[in-house]
């Protein structure tokens, strides 16, 4: 017997699953965190440069109402601080020579046209670079001024968003990786209880079913799905055995005739009407046997479904009326009056030859039990075709009805008599077949046989 082995972590989808989704939620906390460090880092900048912007326009107003003299001593005394977070000021005379600011020599890279610009540069004192944001004017006489404002909050705001991802990463992977282990475990779970009991059917548990929890989830759906093929395949399975005890069972006695009746005709002690009597025995036994292999074929033919793609529109009253106007002149040899009430066409999508087949042994049924009439009726109601054979014979008893249409079944002692009891059981094989169904009831006096099968025609297949 196979088995299953273990499966390999690397491969199990879920594993792929898990993986597959912490990388898209890393790539969304990537995107995220990088349009929250462009925007905050965009804010810190815009107010760095408007505040830039207007502290500069302030001093070019101060140096044309106090002159050279007073925008250095108000610059002095704005840059006199040694904060980090204080503004960066510088002034420099036509040829370059400080005249006042916290920062050492004019930035080579700075342009004075007013136009905003981050560059790294050495504030006095300091014996680090810093990046600061800056505008930069010329004055009057060439002198040059330059204001700015160190972009500390932008690389705070960068380390705290880079500390954020990489602890946000941190926990999206422990949350990842612990989800798919419940994950793996819950699935892989409903994947062996599913492997266990096709492994049990295997081995000839046909009663073996998946459990199904009640959530309606996808697992519960396709537990439905293999519990109904399980049924269907058990049916099927124990439809066979009993095909094959009764042959056995059923096939014994007439065989067993058959050889009797060959053994006298062989006899030579005996006289030539008694081996013509004895080979018209045999072949009687023979047709018997013949029809009863017959109808297990017919039966096994509707049940297994092959005949789904061979389907097409039929009449079921124009079925039903050719099989009474056969069965009619002999029934009536008998005494029994056999009628169909079909009033107008009742279309099923159905196998023209099983239904017909189905129809005859219903008929044929009734006339073997019915005293002194039997009445057809199809009608369509309520999306359903109904063929009922009614006829008026002694009927079958409630506690019998579910079995009379199993194989072999032959019910006493109203429904005794030759004949194997597979007529029923093949009507109830052709209502499977098209969808529909077979019921028995009381008829009051007789029985009442309804084969009801969906009305219309399904579209074609494939």
């Amino acid at each position: 017997m196979a088995t299953v082995g273990p499966v390999r972590w690397w491969r199990s989808i879920t594993v792929r699953l898990a993986l597959a989704s912490a990388l898209m939620s890393t790539l969304s906390i990537g995107v995220v965190f990088g349009l929250l460090y462009w925007r905050a880092v965009g804010v810190v900048e815009d107010q760095a440069a408007d505040t830039v912007g207007s502290e500069i326009r302030s001093l070019a107003e101060h140096h044309g109402d106090s002159g050279m003299i007073g925008l250095v001593q108000s610059v002095q005394e704005r840059s006199a601080g040694s904060s980090v977070a204080e503004p960066v000021y510088l002034v420099v005379d036509r040829f370059g020579t400080r005249l006042a600011g916290n920062l050492l020599a004019w930035p080579p890279t700075v342009v004075p046209d007013g136009a905003w610009r981050k560059v790294e540069l050495y504030r006095r004192g300091d014996d680090r670079p810093m990046l600061i944001g800056a505008r930069a004017m010329p004055l009057a006489g060439g002198s040059l001024l330059l204001v700015g404002r160190a972009l500390e909050g932008r690389v705070e705001i960068q380390e705290a968003i880079g500390e954020a991802v990489l602890w946000s990463l941190v926990a999206l992977w422990a949350m990842t990786v612990g989800g798919g282990v419940l994950l793996s475990r819950t699935i892989l779970r409903r994947v062996d209880e599913v492997a266990a009991i096709n492994r049990e059917v295997m081995v000839g548990e046909l009663g073996r079913r998946v459990p199904v929890r009640g959530s309606g989830d996808e697992f519960d759906r396709l537990a439905s799905s293999m519990n109904s093929m399980l049924a269907r395949i058990e049916s099927l399975m124990t439809g066979m055995r009993t095909v094959t005890d009764s042959i056995g069972h059923d096939l014994r006695s007439p065989l067993t005739r058959l050889r009797s009746r060959l053994e006298r005709a062989r006899d030579a002690g005996g006289s030539e009407v008694e081996r013509e009597r004895a080979l018209d025995g045999a072949m009687m036994e023979v047709e018997a046997t013949l029809d009863l292999l017959g109808r297990l074929l017919e039966i096994a033919r509707a049940e297994s479904g092959l005949q789904r793609g061979q389907m097409a529109e039929v009449d079921l009253a124009a079925v039903a009326a050719d099989i009474v106007d056969l069965y009619a002149p002999t029934a009536e040899e008998s005494g029994i009056a056999v009628e169909a009430t079909a009033g107008r066409p009742v279309p099923v999508s159905g196998h023209a030859e099983l239904l017909a087949q189905a129809v005859s042994n219903l008929i044929d049924n009734a006339t073997k039990y019915a005293r002194s009439r039997i009445r057809v009726d199809v009608v369509e109601d309520g999306g359903m075709a109904r063929l009922a054979v009614v006829d008026d014979g002694p009927g079958i008893p409630e506690e019998d009805r579910e079995r009379a249409a199993e194989r072999f079944v032959r019910l006493d002692p109203s429904r005794t008599g030759r004949g194997a009891g597979l007529g029923l059981s093949l009507v109830a094989a052709v209502a499977r077949l098209h969808g529909g169904t077979l019921q028995l009831s009381d008829a009051e006096p007789g029985l009442r046989a309804e084969l009801m099968l969906p009305a219309g025609v399904a579209p074609p297949v494939g």
